[in-house]
C-alpha cells in the first residue's frame, strides 16, 4: 500500500514501494545488517519473502531505498499490523555501507513516514496507539535510530540453538503423556492464548485472526505441530516451523503447557520431540526465540534440554499520540 504523503528523501536516494518481487535486493540489505551486527544473518530469505508478501487481513506499507547512482538496495522500511492485534509493528533496516550520519537522515525519513501511517490507520476514536520496533542488540545504529524516533527499550530477546544429539533426543517418561499431530487447531490456539496472557507483546484474539496471521508466518506447516495430552486432555503445545531450514535448522515458533500441567516435563519432552523431528529431517539444529525476563523461567529450562544464546535483539515501543 503506497504512502499518503510523499516520501521525502535526502539527496541522492529514490524510493519505490517494496513487494515480494524485491525479495532478493530487500534480503541483501537485511543480511547486510545482521552480519555486521552477528558475523552472519539469523534472518532467512523465506522471513523477508514472508514479510513482503502479506495478504489481507493484515495491512502493511513497505518501502525499499536505494542509492540513485548506482541502483544498489540500501534500506527497507515496513509497517504493518495483523489482524485482532491492537499493536503496530515497524522497522528500519539499514545496510551497512551507508556512513553514520547518512543512515541516519535516511532512516529519519522512513520513520517519520511509518508513523504519519500508523496514525493514518488507527483505528477511528483511539486517542493513542501502541508501535513496536526493535533492532540488533549488538548494533548502536539500530539503538540510535530507534531512540531519535521516540522509542523506548522495553525488553531483550534470545536467539537459542541447540545442536541434535541423540541424548537431546531422548525424553524422560512423563506419566500420562501422549503427543500427537495438532489434527484440530482450536484446542492449540486456545492453550496458546491462555499460556501466553499476560507475557510482554501477546495480544489475545480470535481463532480466526490468529489462524490468518500464522499462515502468513515463514515455515507455516501445520503438520509440525504438535498437541501434547495427558490422560486424554489437552496439556501443551509445540509449533515447529520450516523458517530456518535455510540454515540446517528447525524452528520452534511457540511452546506452552497449560497452567495446571506445568512442572511436570511436559516442556522438557516437547523440546526432545523436536529434536528428534529435526534428527528425522535431516536438520543440524532446533533454534528459538525467548523473552530474556520470561516470567516462567523459560530460558533455564531451554538451556537444561541443550539451547544455548546465539544472538540477541532488544524489543522497543513507543505510544503513539493519534
Amino acid at each position: 500500500m503506497p504512502a499518503s504523503r510523499p516520501v521525502r528523501l535526502p539527496d541522492g536516494f529514490t524510493a519505490e514501494p517494496a513487494t515480494a518481487a524485491h525479495t532478493e535486493d530487500v534480503y541483501a540489505v537485511t543480511a547486510a545488517e545482521m552480519t555486521e551486527a552477528f558475523g552472519f544473518s539469523p534472518l532467512t530469505e523465506d522471513d523477508v519473502r514472508a514479510d513482503l508478501g502479506v495478504e489481507p487481513p493484515t495491512v502493511t506499507m513497505q518501502w525499499l531505498v536505494r542509492e540513485r547512482a548506482t541502483g544498489a538496495p540500501v534500506q527497507w522500511w515496513a509497517v504493518m499490523i495483523d489482524p485482532g492485534d491492537p499493536t503496530f509493528h515497524l522497522w528500519v533496516r539499514t545496510h551497512p555501507r551507508l556512513p553514520d550520519p547518512v543512515r541516519d537522515e535516511v532512516a529519519a525519513a522512513g520513520f517519520s513516514l511509518l508513523l504519519h501511517w500508523v496514525r493514518e490507520h488507527a483505528s477511528d476514536g483511539q486517542q493513542g496507539v501502541r508501535v513496536q520496533s526493535g533492532c540488533p542488540a549488538s548494533g548502536d545504529a539500530g539503538r540510535r535510530q530507534l531512540q531519535g524516533a521516540g522509542f523506548a527499550h522495553e525488553r531483550t530477546f534470545w536467539e537459542m540453538v541447540g545442536d541434535v544429539t541423540e541424548a537431546r533426543r531422548a525424553a524422560v517418561p512423563v506419566a500420562g503423556l501422549e503427543l500427537g499431530r495438532a489434527d484440530d487447531l482450536r484446542p492449540v490456539h486456545r492453550i496458546l492464548d491462555d499460556s501466553f496472557a499476560g507475557h510482554y507483546g501477546h495480544e489475545p484474539r480470535g481463532f480466526d485472526d490468529w489462524l490468518a496471521f500464522e499462515r502468513s508466518y515463514a515455515g507455516y506447516d501445520p503438520e509440525l505441530w504438535v498437541l501434547a495430552r495427558i490422560d486424554g486432555e489437552p496439556a501443551g503445545v509445540l509449533q515447529m516451523t520450516r523458517r530456518a531450514q535455510a540454515l540446517d535448522q528447525l524452528y520452534v515458533a511457540e511452546i506452552a503447557t497449560v497452567e495446571r500441567f506445568r512442572r511436570r516435563g511436559i516442556a522438557s519432552a516437547l523440546l526432545a520431540h523436536a529434536f528428534d523431528v529435526a534428527a528425522v529431517e535431516g536438520l543440524a539444529q532446533v533454534s528459538l526465540h525467548v523473552d530474556s525476563d520470561n516470567a516462567h523461567a523459560a530460558p533455564a529450562v531451554y538451556r537444561r534440554a541443550g539451547f544455548e544464546v546465539r544472538t540477541s535483539f532488544h524489543a522497543y515501543a513507543r505510544n503513539l499520540t493519534t
